[in-house]
């Protein structure tokens, strides 16, 4: 829990959903969500007047994955923004259609669609979709043991996890871990 804050004026509100759905033909959907508004209301260029409490930005952005986490389709929308132009950048994000959500999908979200190509916020769903695509299907793939992963996947999670966080700091409690298993794993096959 955070502590207690100095008195304030809330001025700003960002609330960022995300959920990870198996669907009934086999594939994944992820879907995330953006809304931002303002506790005030104020004239904008393009849109005239946004009232307290309107989106300013009411984004989502969904993917439709396979078990390997490859891109089979996606789907973006802006149904709210500050400029009557943004709708249109979302059209860069079939580009990533065919890509894998695995280590260094960012980058390629920021190649497709980074700077003028896009819209940064939704290229910051994208990040958060690639998250949401682990945590999703984590548990299906795996049974949530560490134990119970392939091969495969405990090479992938040294590969991409270490040093990424404190949790996985390389020749840390949990680091050695998934190391002793993949070591396990490699005498059995």
């Amino acid at each position: 829990m955070l502590s207690r804050p100095a008195k304030r004026d809330l001025k700003h509100n960002r609330v960022i959903e995300g959920k990870g759905y198996k669907r009934d033909d086999g594939l994944w959907d992820v879907e995330v969500f953006l809304v931002d508004s303002k506790t005030y209301s104020f004239e904008n260029m393009h849109r005239g007047y946004i009232s307290a409490g309107e989106p300013l930005h009411d984004m989502a952005v969904r993917l439709t994955l396979d078990d390997d986490r490859k891109i089979i389709d996606i789907e973006a929308v802006i149904n709210a923004s500050p400029y009557n132009i943004c709708p249109q950048a979302v059209k860069n994000c079939q580009n990533l259609k065919g890509e894998y959500l695995i280590s260094g999908f960012n980058r390629k979200v920021i190649k497709a669609m980074g700077g003028e190509k896009g819209c940064r916020h939704i290229t910051d769903l994208l990040a958060y979709a690639g998250t949401i695509a682990y945590q999703t299907l984590w548990k299906e793939k795996t049974g949530g043991e560490a134990n119970t992963i392939s091969l495969e996947e405990a090479k992938s999670i040294e590969k991409k996890f270490t040093n990424s966080c404190f949790a996985f700091k390389k020749d840390g409690e949990v680091y050695n871990q998934y190391k002793e298993i993949l070591i396990n794993k490699i005498e059995k096959s």
